[in-house]
């Protein structure tokens, strides 16, 4: 009889445990005054460099079939580490060398509409969910888009929920140990940041519902809301196959690649597969020098600026030899923010690649360039 009491208070304490771990909390802070001007929030958390570095070793090693060492796997209430590993591939070479001298998504209806997250830090949310919007344009088009997704009405422009995926966020801890890592984690909701490392996980795993099933709170808010609308929402979810990273250029350059497998690679996938989701480490001076006598280009922060934080946003072309107004700034990122279109170009601005010099010396490449390594990679979904 006690055996039995003592094996019921093990199950009643498991599930205690587990129900406090999946419950999420959810009260509103109060919302900005309505004729204060929008703070722009960032959002971005980052996982530690070390664990992303090993990472991207893991992957590169599944792929081509080379020892590893890889870590226990830990129970964890959603899934192990190793389960993650499986919904990422590392793009490491080029998919077209045959690459224009120019490129803008937009030019070709394949980007989303410029979202705006607020005061919410949310850019991770809006990152994931926007790069996977431009994949199904670029990799399926609307026919294809209109026959898998019957739901979407607009085939031409799906819009898929922010809200959902920001509220499905989790909280991790990392663990180094004999070279190797312990990765854990659960879900929550608090509005604390994210990033593309589980988002995309649950893109693969979960996958997200229309924006109309859960429309966007942009207000500022403790907990992120889960706001459901339509009870047929877990019939309108959009998942992909896996998610392509691309790591950063110290690890191509570590492992033998050169500068043009490393700019080409990114190149390619904004054309094969759609916008890319990257980090950057944005400071006090972004939105202020970022104007049109400056031809809309980031060129650094100056010796006064601040760090404010991580940002997540989308990649969507290049340029060259970026020439505005008779100034010519030479090869440039094209990317679209999340702070609606009044910021910026319309939303967009551009800022300079990496030198071949810079490739060279990777650990001078500075946080707020996309090819720091700062954040781990960049994400980018497949669908097929």
């Amino acid at each position: 009889m006690m055996k039995r009491f003592a094996i019921l208070l093990v199950v009643v304490s498991v599930l205690i445990l587990l129900l406090s771990g999946c419950m999420l909390n959810s009260y509103n802070k109060p919302a900005l005054p309505s004729n204060n001007k929008p703070t722009f929030a960032l959002g971005v958390r980052q996982l530690p460099q070390d664990f992303m570095n090993w990472w991207f070793d893991q992957l590169y090693a599944k792929q081509t079939n080379k020892a590893t060492n890889q870590s226990k796997q830990p129970l964890k209430l959603i899934a192990t580490d190793n389960e993650i590993l499986n919904t990422q591939q590392l793009l490491y070479q080029p998919i077209s060398t045959n690459l224009p001298s120019s490129y803008d998504l937009r030019d070709y209806g394949y980007v989303p509409p410029v979202g705006n997250q607020g005061a919410v830090n949310d850019c991770w949310a809006y990152s994931t969910v926007e790069s996977l919007e431009s994949a199904m344009l670029v990799q399926l088009g609307p026919t294809n888009i209109a026959n898998d997704y019957p739901f979407i009405s607009d085939p031409s422009s799906p819009n898929l929920s922010v809200q959902f995926v920001a509220y499905n966020n989790y909280e991790w801890h990392v663990y180094p140990q004999e070279g190797s890592y312990y990765l854990t984690w659960q879900e929550t909701n608090q509005d604390n940041g994210g990033n593309h490392f589980f988002a995309f996980y649950d893109l693969t795993t979960r996958g997200v519902p229309l924006s109309s099933d859960f429309p966007y709170i942009a207000t500022s808010q403790a907990y992120i809301q889960w706001n459901s609308t339509n009870g047929l929402w877990p019939q309108h979810l959009v998942k992909i196959s896996y998610a392509y990273v691309i790591p950063s250029a110290q690890w191509f350059y570590n492992n033998g690649y050169s500068y043009t497998d490393y700019i080409n690679t990114i190149k390619s996938a904004i054309v094969t597969y759609g916008a890319v989701a990257v980090d950057f480490n944005v400071y006090s001076n972004f939105e202020q020098d970022l104007n049109e006598p400056s031809g809309w280009v980031y060129s650094g922060p100056s010796s006064t600026a601040f760090l404010e934080g991580g940002h997540a946003v989308i990649l969507i072309g290049w340029d060259n030899d970026w020439t505005y107004n008779g100034t010519d700034y030479g090869p440039v990122w094209i990317l679209q923010n999340s702070w609606g279109t009044s910021w910026g170009d319309n939303g967009c601005w551009r800022q300079p690649m990496i030198t071949e010099n810079q490739f060279n010396s990777p650990n001078t490449i500075p946080g707020w360039q996309i090819e720091s390594n700062n954040y781990g990679g960049m994400y980018v979904p497949v669908l097929q």
